[in-house]
């Protein structure tokens, strides 16, 4: 596995510790897209942005082969931020959704697993700009 750094903590909100960095390995990929952060389930995630919730979707278990619950929101930018792998989803589809507003909970919902043979509860994030392309959602998660 490449690049992980389990000793990494975003301060601000204390949201977690990051297991798989933007661009590592996963189980299921061999370049990550997105940032992978563990903490407890019911951990509470704020919105990084002003955004449009886009997309939710519920009623996934552990272990199914999916993103398990996810939220969706589109940014003044175009850009679409994805959270996957949630416990809660505190918002609608077509809600305005404000900074630091909490949107979601961690979980452990789809293709989840552990790096350290711990709880699997994490928050994939990942954004994707208009044309397709994802980056890395490093300058946000402080933010959440």
């Amino acid at each position: 596995m490449r690049g992980p750094n389990p000793q990494q903590k975003f301060r601000n909100l204390n949201l977690g510790v990051v297991t798989t960095p933007f661009g590592g390995q996963t189980e299921q990929e061999n370049f990550h897209p997105g940032v992978d952060i563990a903490n407890s389930s019911g951990t509470s995630i704020h919105a990084p942005v002003n955004a449009i919730v886009t997309k939710v979707e519920n009623g996934h278990a552990q272990f199914d082969n999916s993103f398990g619950n996810t939220l969706e929101f589109r940014d003044s930018e175009g850009k679409t931020h994805q959270f996957h792998h949630l416990q809660d989803i505190l918002a609608k589809p077509g809600q305005q959704i404000q900074e630091g507003q909490p949107v979601a909970t961690m979980g452990k919902t789809g293709a989840v697993y552990s790096p350290t043979n711990r709880d699997p509860s994490n928050l994939d994030y990942r954004i994707v700009t208009r044309y397709g392309k994802y980056l890395n959602p490093l300058s946000y998660l402080n933010k959440l």
